[in-house]
C-alpha cells in the first residue's frame, strides 16, 4: 500500500526537482516527463474539481500568447516542421500549471533534494576544471573554440545551464532551513561561489551578466540574504583570479573574453562601417556587428508583418528573401538571437505586448515582494522563496541581452520550470492571507 502512495511522489514529485537533469541527458527524455506531468496533474485537477489551478489570471495570459502564435504561425505556415514547435507550444504553460499541482500535492522540500543538487553541482564543477586545466573533461569531451563545456560536449550551454539551476539550488537550501536569519552555511557558499566561477570560465558572456544580475536582484529584494550574496560574490572573485592564475593556456582567459572581446565587438574594432549597416551614432554596434544585423533584418522582416508576425521560425525562412537580405548576406540567421525582437518579428506586435506585459508584470511582483519582507520582522522563507523564482523569470525576461531560440525546447521548457514554481508560493501567500 504504501508502495502505491509513494510511487505519484517518487515519479512526479521526485522527478520534477530532478527534471534539470533530464535536460542534460537530451530533449526526448525530458519531453516524455512533461507529456507524463501534464496527464497526470490535468486528469486529477480535473477529478478532483480543483478548477483554480486552470480558472485564473495566469491562463488567460497564457492562452492569449498561445492563440497569438498559433495564428501566425498557421497563417504564415511554411511546412509542418517550421510549425510544429508554434502548434505545441501549449504543452509548456500547461507544464507550469502542472508543476504548481505536484508542489501543492507533495512535499518535496527535503534535504534529499539538497543533497542532489549538491552532488550534481559539485560534479560539474570538478569535470568543469578538469577540462578547463587539462583540456579533456571525464568523458573526453575536448575545448571546443576556447571554451569549457562540460558534459554537454558541443552545445556550449555550459555556463547557461548552471545559471537557470543556481536560483533552484538556493530556493531549495531556504526551503529545508540550511539558510536560517543571521545564518551562513560556508559549504553551500562557496559551491555557490565555484559555481559562478564555471559560468565566468565557460566564457558564455550573457550567461555571466545574468548570474550576475540575479545575485544583484536577489540582494535587493532581501536584508535577509545580502551577507550571502556578499560572500559569494567575494568568493567568486578569489576563486575566479586564483583559478585564472594557474591556466595553461592563454586562449582559455576568460576576461579578455567577458571584457576586451565585448568591448571590441561593441565598438565594431577591426569591422568597416558597411551602408547597409551603420553603427548607432557611428559609434557603437548593438552587442556586435552579427547581432546588429540580426535586428536590422529583423526589423526590415517586421514592417511587413507588423501585427501578427511571420510565425515561430519565420525569420529564417524570410532573411534571405532578396528583398530583406542585407550586403554580403549579414544578419540572416536561425533566430534574431533576442527575445523581444524574436517575438516581434514572429508574433507582431500583439505577441510583443503580451510579453512586455509579462515583464513589467514581474518586475512590480518583485517590488511588492521587496516591500513585504521589508515590512516584515520575521525570516519568512516562503516570502524569500518567492522572491528567488521571481528572480529566475526575470533574468529569463530580461530584454537587453543576447539571448537563445525563445521555441527551442531547451530554452522554452527552462524558461516556463521556474513559473510553476512561482505559481505555488504565490499561492500559498495568497491562501494565507485569504
Amino acid at each position: 500500500m504504501n508502495l502505491k502512495i509513494n510511487l505519484p511522489k517518487l515519479f512526479w514529485g521526485y522527478g520534477l526537482c530532478l527534471f534539470p537533469l533530464l535536460l542534460l541527458v537530451g530533449p526526448l527524455i525530458s519531453e516524455l516527463y512533461i507529456l507524463t506531468i501534464i496527464i497526470f496533474s490535468l486528469f486529477y485537477i480535473i477529478s478532483e474539481k480543483k478548477f483554480h489551478f486552470l480558472n485564473n489570471k495566469y491562463m488567460i495570459f497564457f492562452i492569449l500568447f498561445y492563440l497569438s502564435t498559433i495564428f501566425s504561425t498557421l497563417f504564415n505556415f511554411y511546412n509542418f516542421d517550421s510549425s510544429k514547435s508554434g502548434i505545441l507550444f501549449f504543452r509548456l504553460p500547461l507544464f507550469a500549471i502542472a508543476t504548481w499541482y505536484v508542489l501543492k500535492t507533495y512535499n518535496i522540500f527535503n534535504r534529499k533534494i539538497v543533497f542532489f543538487y549538491t552532488l550534481f553541482l559539485s560534479v560539474i564543477i570538478i569535470d568543469s576544471l578538469i577540462q578547463f586545466y587539462l583540456g579533456k573533461n571525464i568523458l573526453g569531451y575536448e575545448i571546443l573554440r576556447n571554451r569549457i563545456s562540460s558534459f554537454f560536449g558541443e552545445e556550449l550551454i555550459l555556463g547557461g545551464f548552471i545559471t537557470r539551476i543556481i536560483p533552484f539550488f538556493l530556493m531549495y537550501l531556504l526551503m529545508t532551513n540550511i539558510i536560517e536569519e543571521n545564518k551562513i552555511n560556508f559549504l553551500y557558499s562557496f559551491i555557490i561561489s565555484l559555481s559562478i566561477t564555471v559560468v565566468y570560465l565557460s566564457g558564455e558572456r550573457t550567461s555571466f551578466f545574468l548570474i550576475i544580475l540575479f545575485f544583484f536582484t536577489i540582494f535587493i529584494i532581501s536584508k535577509y540574504l545580502r551577507k550571502l550574496v556578499i560572500l559569494v560574490m567575494i568568493s567568486f572573485i578569489l576563486f575566479s583570479f586564483i583559478i585564472s592564475k594557474f591556466q595553461k593556456n592563454d586562449q582559455l582567459n576568460a576576461s579578455n573574453r567577458m571584457f576586451q572581446k565585448t568591448y571590441q565587438q561593441i565598438i565594431g574594432d577591426g569591422k568597416n562601417t558597411e551602408e547597409h549597416k551603420k553603427k548607432i551614432f557611428n559609434k557603437i554596434y548593438v552587442f556586435s556587428h552579427d547581432h546588429h544585423g540580426h535586428y536590422l533584418l529583423s526589423y526590415k522582416i517586421f514592417k511587413d508583418y507588423p501585427i501578427f508576425g511571420t510565425g515561430v521560425k519565420g525569420f529564417r525562412y524570410l532573411c534571405r528573401n532578396k528583398i530583406y537580405i542585407l550586403e554580403k548576406n549579414d544578419g540572416c540567421s536561425t533566430h534574431p538571437h533576442n527575445t523581444y525582437v524574436q517575438i516581434l518579428v514572429s508574433n507582431g506586435i500583439v505577441g510583443f505586448a503580451l510579453i512586455f506585459f509579462a515583464f513589467i508584470y514581474i518586475l512590480r511582483e518583485i517590488f511588492k515582494c521587496k516591500k513585504k519582507l521589508s515590512s516584515k520582522n520575521i525570516f519568512d522563507k516562503y516570502e524569500l522563496s518567492k522572491g528567488i523564482m521571481l528572480s529566475a523569470i526575470f533574468i529569463n525576461l530580461w530584454p537587453l541581452i543576447p539571448s537563445g531560440n525563445f521555441f527551442n525546447n531547451w530554452v522554452s521548457m527552462i524558461y516556463f520550470y521556474p513559473i510553476g514554481f512561482y505559481f505555488y508560493f504565490k499561492h500559498l501567500d495568497e491562501t494565507k492571507i485569504n
